[in-house]
């Protein structure tokens, strides 16, 4: 008979072996400050348009946003431990710990399947929290790998045809990538417990607003071109304007071509509008700029909790790794990108 000293042993032998105490996106190509001969820009962001060539000869477009690392997101541990997930098989787990997202070491999800079946799986919390000296008052969770839903080598021509779609709308492509990159990377066919569906898990109210038709005979959701143009319409007359409104009703400086206001705009259209206005409403008036961000993220009020505060981390930590994958191939062209 297997004791939980023989499984303590064997978890203590996989922690040795599966150490991540600093689990990152480690991006295969070099940022432009590393690169000899060339220089950043003191301020702002550099935006490019990128096309690269695979080595099946197909050619994926995709929006490079260099701020994401020249102003440290990829460094974040929130940022770290979603990169970890969304290539982590849906076979294991990663243990964290839920206040600080920090990564201690992968395992199967067989093996702390188990354990929660005889009962042990708190005890394990407990070698595992001596183990790597997480502190008392914190609390140590286990999340499934996702690797099986962000098949981003799946996107194909959409990052491309988003691309254009949102610049031929007025809507910076950075939105258009990064809901494409977070709901549906790959495929069209996820349909939320909500009722969001599309590329861009639209809401059939929200689809019929902008004149898609959404019914028991046609969901036009379907169509990437019409479901783009319902999420452009909406980010433009909704989750940018409303992102706006909330900063300057709380007491929060403005800068609508700044990256955080963009992933605020995202809370938006993930959350809405009204539930994003409740975390902003309770948050400290020294939360300016990227800090305004970091700190909605671990900002709970009325039904802005962990789905909501997670998602511009995830807009975050999909870009790089799609970033990543692409840049293991040869780049064809790099266009700079000056609207705002």
């Amino acid at each position: 008979m297997i004791t939980f000293s023989d499984i303590v042993k064997k978890a203590q032998s996989l922690i040795a072996a599966s150490f991540i105490l600093a689990v990152s996106c480690n991006s295969a190509a070099s940022s432009d400050t590393e690169k000899p001969g060339n220089t950043r820009p003191q301020e702002g962001c550099i935006r490019e348009i990128c096309t690269v060539r695979k080595t099946d000869g197909a050619r994926i477009c995709y929006f490079k946003v260099g701020c994401i690392r020249q102003d440290g997101w990829d460094t974040l541990p929130e940022i770290k431990f979603w990169c970890r997930i969304v290539t982590l098989s849906k076979d294991s787990v990663l243990a964290n710990v839920i206040e600080n997202r920090k990564g201690l070491a992968v395992f199967s999800r067989k093996m702390i399947d188990s354990l929660e079946r005889i009962g042990h799986l708190q005890r394990f919390r407990d070698e595992l929290a001596g183990r790597f000296r997480v502190d008392s008052a914190y609390h140590i969770r286990f999340t499934s790998g996702k690797n099986h839903f962000y098949r981003f080598d799946k996107i194909g021509n959409h990052m491309k045809r988003g691309i254009e779609l949102f610049d031929s709308f007025g809507v910076d492509p950075f939105y258009a990538q990064s809901v494409l990159l977070i709901e549906s990377p790959g495929s069209n066919k996820q349909k939320s417990t909500a009722g969001a569906y599309g590329n861009f898990q639209l809401m059939p109210f929200v689809a019929r607003k902008y004149g898609l038709r959404v019914d028991r005979y046609v969901d036009e959701r379907e169509n990437f071109d019409r479901s783009a143009y319902a999420a452009a319409r909406l980010i433009k007359e909704i989750c940018i304007p409303y992102a706006r409104k909330w900063c300057e009703t709380y007491g929060f400086a403005v800068d609508e071509n700044a990256l955080w206001f963009k992933l605020l705009a995202l809370h938006n259209y993930n959350a809405g509008a009204g539930t994003v206005r409740s975390a902003m409403a309770v948050l400290p008036k020294n939360a300016q700029g990227n800090d305004l961000i970091k700190t909605l993220w671990k900002t709970s009020a009325g039904y802005f909790r962990s789905e909501a505060q997670n998602y511009s981390q995830l807009a975050l930590a999909c870009y790089l790794e799609f970033e990543k994958q692409n840049e293991l191939h040869a780049e064809v062209t790099r266009v700079p990108y000056s609207k705002n």
